[in-house]
């Protein structure tokens, strides 16, 4: 009789806690079927010509924006649909759909990127080697490489292939020196590449998306549950990182012209134009400063020692639910033609206040004339490692190829006094000030870094040079087999039955 009580005792906690998560996912499907219906509704009052695909291209983006937007506001008891997406049911790939795909971090082009000549032939034969070794061992790739290097060529030769000025493989280095050298780059890259794709599933809005890292095999597995554009998910995956140096503007050098986009996108939101006339006074009272609200911008402080305005590296931050409304407002011809054309507001990583709000700080970079790029991208960088500074504070240590050390001396000259800000794939990783011209390609980043802070921007610096991309060698895509009311009838009557069996 206890037996059969505890079994019952267990049976109903699981049909509580089932259907607790199931109510979850009813309201998360009723939500985004109702924002849905938004998207398309806003789609096809603004491009009525749109058909077909682009009309679903175009709904699916605009949904995920007014999802994004809405992230943290109150949904469903009290929780955010941020937070009932974390605790609906995990429907996986069987129901929803999605993808699969397992990656391979490409060391062969990491080996190539740190040799002293990527088309040497014993560097390729050996690379082959590995290659070939890899499909049927457990061994890493790097010892799968060195053993091939020494069976091909003779021991006492490895660091001839890798040494050089500025570089981490020493000339005097043995064998077994070189080797562990070079793991500890190669380790490096992987979990930096497995960082950089973590960040990139993040734009796909999955809510339970499973990444798994093989350290030593340097493979990655991922699942991505509802996502229904394949070719996007392949081609951002795939991906090379993107490092790139910008220089920035000052809240105080765009202030006129976001006056003006934020007057202008005041106008346009309230029906306004050149040719029809505000005749309501009371919607002068609407949409009061749309833009200001959401860039949050901030204004230069007083040192109190010299007097003089210190200025931010960023101008303003985004609220992380606003981040959807940021987007529509800079794709906005309101405010596009308000702002300089070199200009290109770019987010750092995310941030907390002290009361807990989630925000990214925003900055301006200018574009070089003509173009989108940095004036000075990933390849100038020949070596990057986390330090210590002379007051023994955590830094970053940064060496410049021989032409990366012209563009950034010239770049550091320029901008004496002011911040450099430091891109990956679009996203800003650090701003750090310039106190000097900096000459000669060796630089050191120093500031408020705990040293593992500092090391993952040493990594960072060092992907935009290290060629370690992850190649997808493995993948299923899978169609949902279950819709909405089956999923809902289905887990019902899994747990009716579950009670009929019971003793």
């Amino acid at each position: 009789m206890k037996l059969k009580g505890l079994v019952w005792f267990f049976t109903i906690a699981l049909i509580v806690i089932s259907l607790w998560e199931l109510s979850y996912t009813w309201a998360v499907r009723n939500h985004e079927s109702k924002v849905k219906a938004q998207a398309e509704k806003l789609i096809k009052k603004s491009n009525p010509d749109l058909k077909g695909e682009d009309f679903n291209a175009a709904v699916n983006f605009r949904k995920q924006r007014i999802l994004d937007s809405t992230r943290d506001k109150s949904m469903y008891l009290g929780s955010s649909y941020q937070k009932c997406k974390e605790n609906e049911l995990n429907l996986g790939l069987d129901l929803q759909g999605g993808i699969s795909v397992t990656m391979d971090v490409a060391l062969d082009g990491l080996l190539k990127s740190l040799s002293n000549n990527a088309k040497d032939p014993q560097l390729i034969a050996a690379l082959n080697a590995a290659n070939a070794s890899k499909v049927n061992s457990d061994a890493d790739y790097i010892t799968l490489f060195t053993d091939a290097y020494i069976k091909q060529n003779g021991a006492g030769k490895l660091a001839g292939l890798f040494a050089g000025a500025g570089k981490e493989v020493k000339v005097n280095a043995t064998d077994a020196q070189a080797t562990a050298k070079l793991k500890e780059i190669a380790d490096g890259a992987i979990k930096e590449t497995y960082k950089i794709l973590t960040k990139r599933i993040d734009k796909f809005g999955v809510a339970q998306p499973s990444i798994n890292l093989d350290e030593n095999r340097g493979i990655i597995n991922v699942e991505l549950a509802g996502v229904d554009n394949v070719e996007r998910v392949e081609k951002l995956l795939q991906a090379s990182a993107h490092l790139q140096f910008w220089e920035v503007y000052r809240i105080d050098e765009l202030g006129n012209a976001l006056k003006a986009a934020d007057a202008s996108l005041q106008n346009y939101l309230n029906g306004v134009s050149d040719t029809v006339k505000l005749k309501d006074s009371n919607l002068a009272k609407q949409n009061v400063n749309p833009f200001f609200q959401v860039i949050n911008p901030i204004n230069p402080q007083q040192d109190q020692k010299t007097g003089k305005l210190v200025y931010s590296s960023a101008i303003g931050s985004v609220g992380l639910s606003d981040t959807g409304k940021f987007n529509d407002y800079l794709n906005n011809d309101a405010v596009k033609l308000a702002l300089p054309s070199d200009c290109k507001f770019l987010l750092g990583v995310e941030e907390k206040s002290d009361k807990g709000i989630r925000y990214f700080p925003l900055y301006a970079v200018k574009l070089q004339p003509g173009t989108d790029r940095a004036p000075l991208e990933g390849e100038a960088v020949e070596e990057a490692r986390q330090d210590f500074d002379e007051m023994s504070r955590p830094s970053i240590k940064m060496n410049m190829t021989p032409l990366g050390a012209k563009t950034w001396g010239r770049l550091t000259t320029k901008n004496v006094g002011r911040p450099i800000a430091i891109a990956l794939d679009d996203m800003i990783y650090s701003a750090p000030n310039i106190n000097e011209p900096i000459m000669g390609g060796s630089s050191e980043i120093a500031g408020s870094f705990t040293v593992e802070q500092a090391q993952d921007l040493a990594n960072t610096l060092k992907s935009g040079k290290v060629n370690a991309p992850a190649k997808i060698v493995a993948k299923q895509v899978v169609g949902p087999t279950l819709g909405k009311e089956a999923v809902k009838g289905g887990t019902l009557a899994f747990l009716i039955s579950f009670i009929v069996i019971l003793p």
